[in-house]
């Protein structure tokens, strides 16, 4: 699976939508979305955070992954899905 596309209008809503749910400031560049999940690339964390699509009106982390098995870290649909398949045994 590859991430979804999103225009910037997409993507800046959605990042204000993390961030007012979450508490924190989310950088559009700093969002993707694969499937039910969106993965934020915190700038400050070594891991990136991956949250349950829809959002809930309090936003928490379902887990987290390296970057390397993130979006931001990798275009390998094999890794990727791997990366999805974990997420239905959290």
């Amino acid at each position: 699976m590859k991430p979804t596309k999103l225009t910037k209008h997409q993507r800046n809503s959605m990042a204000i939508a993390l961030g007012e749910r979450a508490g924190m400031d989310v950088a559009p560049e700093d969002i993707a979305i694969m499937g039910d999940w969106l993965f934020h690339n915190h700038p400050d964390y070594e891991e990136v955070d991956i949250y349950k699509l829809p959002l809930s009106m309090c936003a928490e982390v379902w887990d987290d992954c390296k970057i390397e098995n993130s979006p931001f870290g990798t275009k390998d649909p094999a890794t990727l899905q791997t990366t999805l398949e974990s997420l239905q045994y959290v």
